[in-house]
């Protein structure tokens, strides 16, 4: 199986790519990033690219999945409108090249309370779920986490903030509250991986609860 990651350099997609490389049940894996990994394996090939020009990258948009990873905030972004750039258009991008050249399904990080009703980030991310989708209409799942726990190369306050919080707060999330609780960026990647490897039947969208079963 041939895996497509992108943003592979970042909390949910460095896991996720350790992951792959771990698992021969995937024999290529291509990673499309701004800057090298420094990461060298006989199945990983690298595209490094500027991301803006993705129709210039439709040759190298071929396997079997494509792990969306992307995400970042407006700091990091400079902008609302380069947030969704990489938010929600790059996404769109890749899954309208990949399902031309024949990949099969899509796997996005998203959020919980994503909606067209939400604010800016969860509109954004309900608007790339939609995007995506249109590409592959039988084959996309959105996996909605709450708020991701590990190590970031960029130091979010606000997100430390919340992340000490939520230690506290996630024993009281239960029954329809259990989506929000937090999630170990690692846990989330295996779980992705996982599902790629055996899809039928999976939900399209997933929460806490469905994420979690899918490691027992």
């Amino acid at each position: 199986m041939k895996a497509i990651i992108l943003g592979a350099t970042g909390l949910v997609g460095s896991h996720m790519l350790q992951e792959v490389l771990a698992d021969d049940f995937f024999d290529e894996i291509v990673i499309f990033v701004r800057r090298s990994t420094g990461i060298t394996h006989p199945r990983l090939k690298e595209v490094i690219s500027s991301m803006m020009d993705i129709a210039s990258l439709q040759d190298e948009i071929k396997g079997d999945v494509i792990f969306n990873a992307l995400g970042t905030t407006i700091k990091s972004a400079g902008s609302k409108a380069e947030q969704q750039r990489i938010d929600r258009d790059l996404p769109m991008a890749f899954a309208r090249i990949g399902s031309h050249n024949g990949v099969k399904i899509m796997l996005n990080v998203s959020s919980v309370g994503a909606s067209m009703n939400g604010g800016f980030y969860l509109r954004t991310k309900a608007e790339m779920e939609n995007g995506t989708k249109q590409y592959f209409p039988t084959g996309v799942h959105h996996f909605r986490p709450g708020i991701l726990t590990g190590k970031r190369q960029e130091f979010r306050f606000f997100e430390r903030v919340a992340k000490g919080a939520m230690k506290l707060i996630d024993p009281l999330l239960v029954g329809d509250r259990m989506k929000y609780r937090s999630m170990p960026a690692g846990k989330l990647a295996r779980a992705m991986v996982l599902l790629s490897k055996n899809e039928a039947g999976k939900p399209e969208v997933l929460h806490y609860p469905e994420i979690m079963k899918l490691l027992e």
